[in-house]
């Protein structure tokens, strides 16, 4: 299974599933990948209340990909750890791109 899978073709754009861990010690948006959830990891430093985790996980995406916050939303798991996100405007090829760095380091310490 590759982080790759995680990306899915939407007519917008891509959506993206992420499993989320919201109060951690450091921000980490790609933090690794569950292979059988075909989902990336992320590490929030911000707690999951009044939607702080969600806005902060949809401004470090951006950020990551290079795209407007308004391009990023959570569509479903407003309130659980697994969430799917849609990127608007962006291609999973070119995020795939953009990702592979990040992703690298990851593998390589084995997260």
């Amino acid at each position: 299974m590759n982080w790759k899978d995680a990306l899915v073709a939407h007519p917008q754009g891509f959506t993206v599933m992420f499993e989320v861990v919201p109060g951690s010690s450091r921000l980490l948006v790609p933090s690794g990948f569950n292979p059988w959830r075909k989902a990336l990891k992320a590490r929030l430093t911000e707690e999951p209340s009044m939607g702080r985790a969600n806005r902060q996980l949809v401004e470090e995406l951006a950020r990551v990909l290079g795209v407007p916050e308004r391009d990023v939303g959570v569509v479903s798991g407003h309130k659980s750890g697994r969430k799917v996100l849609v990127v608007r405007g962006l291609k999973p090829d070119e995020a795939v791109l953009r990702l592979s760095p990040t992703m690298a380091v990851l593998t390589e310490k084995g997260d």
